[in-house]
């Protein structure tokens, strides 16, 4: 009797271990599917996601690469040159326009300006910062000490209007080098039958020396190349009250 008993019970397990496995079994299956099918979608999300940001990476390289060659070969086109100026140079804007290609990358409403806003901030600051400990200095604006002037007479009573302004360029007498390219003339004057420009340049980093300068301008159709602008111009030192000043003095041609 009771070995029928024992018999059942272990039938009974038997049974109910077979059931079990199976579910068992079946649920292992299913998890291993379901994580191969995860396991795809998120290899093929990853994926997609590396790709997008290795061509935004590409491309943003691309933009920086180009603006800096962009830079680098302005100055030295053929024929082209950049007129000197207060502002920045070709290299600061390529460094700029390089920070706002990443700039725009993180935020596309960013703009040009934002990025000259956002440099010219810090490096105020960083300036200040430099100057406080004593590692740099601020100068104050030079003024102009001497005016350039070109005057065009005896036009005719119309028709001539100014298709290309003067641009005043200053040479050393002596070595023929030239100290300023290229400054644009602004009109002064102007009657029915004449136009006059000046240019006012600022003596206080320019070496002592004679210098020159010539104009180049187009005026009614007629293009004026290499003509002098007055008097040569003698810079040099003068002790005056016991102060070393600059000074200049205009020499006439012989």
């Amino acid at each position: 009797m009771i070995c029928s008993h024992v018999m059942f019970v272990v039938h009974y397990l038997l049974h109910l271990l077979v059931e079990k496995w199976f579910d068992i079994v079946l649920a292992f299956v299913g998890t291993l599917f379901g994580y191969w099918l995860a396991k795809k979608h998120l290899e093929h999300f990853v994926t997609k996601i590396v790709k997008q940001m290795e061509a935004k990476h590409l491309d943003i390289n691309r933009n920086i690469a180009f603006h800096k060659a962009v830079g680098l070969m302005l100055p030295e086109l053929p024929n082209f040159h950049l007129r000197q100026s207060t502002g920045f140079s070709s290299d600061v804007a390529t460094a700029v326009a390089a920070f706002t290609s990443w700039s725009v990358a993180l935020d596309p409403a960013h703009t040009p300006e934002k990025s000259m806003e956002l440099v010219g901030k810090e490096a105020y600051t960083l300036a200040a910062g430099l100057i406080k400990k004593d590692m740099g200095f601020k100068e104050e604006d030079p003024a102009p000490n001497y005016e350039w002037i070109v005057g065009v007479n005896g036009l005719p009573a119309a028709g001539w209007g100014v298709e290309d302004a003067p641009d005043l360029s200053i040479y050393d007498w002596n070595t023929g080098i030239m100290v300023h390219p290229y400054a644009l003339m602004k009109e002064t004057a102007r009657t029915a039958t004449s136009i006059m420009y000046s240019w006012k340049w600022s003596m206080k980093d320019v070496p002592c020396g004679v210098y020159v300068g010539t104009v180049n301008y187009t005026i009614g159709g007629q293009p004026v190349i290499g003509n002098s602008v007055g008097d040569r111009l003698r810079i040099f030192l003068k002790r005056e009250n016991g102060r070393i000043r600059k000074s200049f003095e205009t020499i006439p041609w012989d």
